[in-house]
């Protein structure tokens, strides 16, 4: 007959200390009675968790519960003020970053332009989180993960982001390294590429939550695709996967190919660039390829024109989607990145059809429906659950330690150590 062990009573305390804590930092401010209804523990033993908690400083007095039976209980709130994260997105001449807690609350954010950018990545987060901390009147030595998303890929093992031209300073070697000696000891910098953390927020709460296997089509300055197989953002083995502007495709009349190449690449044919040079030619005017293709999306029922231009443009799209889609087999498509998201459901439409025109496999396409700058969001999401998972971790330190008459409390949790260079997770594994 086999025994089974009894539990033991430091894992008893783990994980009950991280069940509180989690319901404070979901729900918020809790009263005692609040947190043993939802976590189906008795009184006096979340009595006990949050004397542990306290202790550790991870919670704090949040006031008191009124309009109840009987005197008003004491409610408990989570100690988001001694660790915070910095979610950043590094643009061609503009890098912007906002402060997080452990909520996903945003508490300030600032913004540089070119001209005002100094020279060096390292630098420019140094400067800029300084202004975002200052902007969310918080010190900068409560930040303790740093989430950058940027338009390349970035390789994990050579901590070196590749395929980023228009942002030469964040392509030196042991890139996350550099940035990180500018921050405290502890401090973690995270580097993603825009449209992996764009999936992130479109999973989370846009088009492509609910969906197994899903694909994100980037269509602005430049072409690329994120994958989530299962819950798992797919990298490749050097970060590279999804660099699809090199797929070659049938040229369309009058593209510019790559100079030595029989064929364009994805990127000549719906790039910007291309769109403009389509728009022209359909006597479409705008300053930009999203101004073209919005203006286009909104005058088609009455603009002959631009219908044929988002026709066209849907045809060029197809030719690369029939590529990934016989490689991937994702249930859903989303097609987002300035140019997707100005064509909105109607370039969505109209490139299911021209999909199912060339390819005989099957497969959903939607339109973006994040708001605002999906790479920001997921890069708040990232640095979110990062923040979380120190606070959770903290209490799993307090509820491991010897009972409190056996040592002196701690007053406030000690930091955690960890890597300079994690690899990259996806919003899944950090909650």
């Amino acid at each position: 007959m086999t025994r089974t062990s009894p539990a033991r009573p430091a894992l008893l305390r783990t994980l009950n200390d991280r069940t509180v804590l989690e319901l404070l930092l979901s729900a918020g401010a809790s009263s005692r009675t609040d947190l043993s209804e939802r976590s189906g523990l008795s009184k006096p033993t979340i009595a006990e968790v949050l004397s542990r908690l306290e202790e550790a400083g991870l919670i704090v007095d949040a006031g008191e519960t009124f309009g109840r039976r009987g005197p008003n209980g004491r409610l408990h709130g989570p100690a988001l003020h001694f660790v915070r994260g910095a979610a950043l997105t590094v643009e061609p001449g503009r890098v912007t970053c906002d402060i997080v807690d452990a909520r996903g609350t945003v508490l300030g954010g600032a913004t540089m332009r070119r001209g005002e950018i100094p020279r060096g990545a390292g630098a420019v987060t140094r400067a800029l989180v300084e202004q975002a901390a200052s902007t969310a009147d918080v010190s900068i030595q409560t930040i303790a993960e740093i989430v950058v998303g940027l338009p390349g890929s970035y390789d994990v093992s050579a901590d070196r982001v590749r395929y980023a031209d228009r942002i030469p300073d964040w392509t030196a070697p042991r890139i996350a390294e550099s940035v990180a000696r500018e921050f405290g000891v502890g401090t973690v910098v995270t580097l993603d590429n825009d449209v992996n953390l764009a999936l992130v927020a479109e999973r989370g709460t846009g088009a492509a939550s609910g969906s197994a296997v899903t694909s994100l089509l980037w269509l602005a300055a430049g072409i690329g695709l994120a994958t989530d197989l299962d819950g798992t953002l797919y990298r490749g083995v050097s970060g590279g996967a999804g660099e699809i502007g090199y797929i070659p495709v049938p040229a369309p009349a009058g593209s510019m190919g790559t100079p030595g190449s029989a064929y364009p690449d994805f990127q000549d044919v719906v790039g910007s660039a291309a769109v403009l040079r389509l728009a022209r030619d359909l006597g479409i005017s705008g300053r930009t390829a999203a101004a073209v293709v919005e203006r286009a999306a909104d005058s088609h029922d009455s603009d002959p024109a631009a219908g044929a231009f988002l026709d066209e443009l849907a045809r060029r799209i197809a030719l690369g989607l029939a590529v990934i889609v016989a490689v991937l087999d994702p249930g859903l498509v989303v097609i987002g990145g300035a140019v997707g998201r100005a064509g909105g459901a109607s370039l969505a439409q109209r490139t299911t059809t021209a999909f199912r025109a060339v390819s005989p496999l099957d497969c959903r396409i939607v339109a973006s429906t994040v708001t605002g700058d999906p790479s920001m969001v997921g890069a708040h999401v990232v640095a979110t659950g990062r923040v979380r998972d120190r606070l959770l971790d903290a209490a799993n330190r307090a509820a491991a330690a010897p009972a409190a008459s056996e040592q002196p409390p701690a007053h406030s949790p000690r930091p955690i150590p960890s890597s300079t260079v994690p690899t990259p997770r996806t919003a899944e594994e950090v909650h």
